[in-house]
């Protein structure tokens, strides 16, 4: 399991962003060992947080093994847009304006503009736990042509919304720049995503921690990769327990007035979906709700107390996929936290 920052670490953190956002052009941090004494950490914490933060876009390494404010790589990017090319506004998730809002700090702090192209027909839907009507592949090819049609002149970069089909990102006449794909593990091109598998092991760990009988996982809907990617790992990792999936449909079968007190876990991969569970329980007059709990392990913001959750920094996803772009950064998983349910 990641370890925990401590609060002098995320204290640290802050006062050297703070240090990096005032310090002149082409200025060099001081060495890791000055900086842990000024913090009171060891080097190698020192190190990781820096490397962190180079991730997403605050500083730079160069060959020698230094830092610098990011801005010190080079001044070719300086200025230059960047663009998202997905869904239109309506449709955006929580997790999507998550990643939207770190993509436009690390632009805002560049200079560059954040240009957003947008389309209608990407996906559909109804409500947020209803399934998703996703573009066919033709229709995807009408729209990226339409959309790339519209690009501004001298683009660093381009990243790309996670639904769109691979064959259609692999032919899009973008005109150049570094180009990635969000929360894709198969995508045929760089993409910068959560860490699925820490995240499952993470829930795996949990229910070894205490016997439960029965244990559920929903699967939502058809179509989302990010959705599909952490059921893969939810399913290697809770295959022990002998999961039974079922839809979220089907999910109120298990409240029916026939069925035991035993406890039951429900473990849903989206977020949505998940407090639709918690509605489920919260109206269900049956024994089994009062034994029932749900684990969210999309990781948004949107799941709150007091639901045993996962939670991945998806503002920090959207840092590193436009450090990556702007200052050509490395890519590195968002690994999760495991956030306990607050008790009364």
């Amino acid at each position: 399991m990641p370890r925990k920052p401590t609060a002098i670490a995320r204290e640290a953190r802050e006062r050297i962003i703070e240090t990096v956002t005032g310090m002149p052009e082409g200025a060099m941090l001081p060495t890791t060992r000055e900086l842990g004494e000024t913090h009171d950490l060891h080097p190698s914490t020192i190190f990781r947080l820096l490397r962190d933060l180079a991730a997403e876009g605050y500083v730079w390494q160069s060959p020698n093994g230094r830092f610098y404010p990011a801005g010190a790589q080079s001044h070719t990017l300086r200025g230059a847009p960047l663009c998202f090319i997905g869904r239109e506004l309506l449709q955006w998730s929580r997790l999507y304006q998550e990643i939207l809002e770190g993509v436009s700090e690390v632009c805002a702090a560049n200079g560059s503009p954040l240009v957003l192209l947008s389309s209608p027909t990407l996906v559909r839907q109804e409500a947020p736990a209803s399934p998703i009507e996703r573009a066919s592949l033709k229709q995807q090819g009408v729209e990226m042509t339409r959309l790339t049609s519209a690009i501004p002149k001298g683009c660093a970069g381009y990243v790309f919304d996670h639904l769109w089909k691979g064959a259609v990102i692999q032919t899009a006449q973008t005109g150049g720049g570094t180009s990635l794909q969000l929360l894709h593990p198969k995508s045929p091109m760089e993409s910068v995503q959560p860490d699925y598998l820490a995240g499952a092991g993470m829930v795996a760990e949990h229910l070894r921690s205490e016997p439960v009988p029965r244990v559920y996982l929903i699967h939502p809907f058809e179509g989302d990769p990010a959705v599909d990617a952490m059921l893969d790992a939810l399913r290697q990792a809770l295959a022990p327990f002998g999961p039974r999936e079922m839809s979220l449909s089907d999910a109120g079968r298990a409240f029916s007035g026939r069925a035991g007190s035993s406890r039951v876990v429900f473990v849903s991969p989206e977020d949505n979906a998940a407090l639709a569970l918690c509605e489920m329980i919260r109206r269900s007059r049956s024994a089994i709700s009062k034994t029932a709990q749900v684990i969210a392990t999309q990781g948004t913001g949107l799941v709150t107390a007091p639901t045993l959750r996962l939670r991945y920094d998806y503002r920090r996803l959207g840092r590193s996929a436009a450090a990556r772009i702007l200052h050509g950064t490395q890519l590195i998983p968002v690994p999760p936290m495991w956030i306990q349910p607050e008790i009364d």
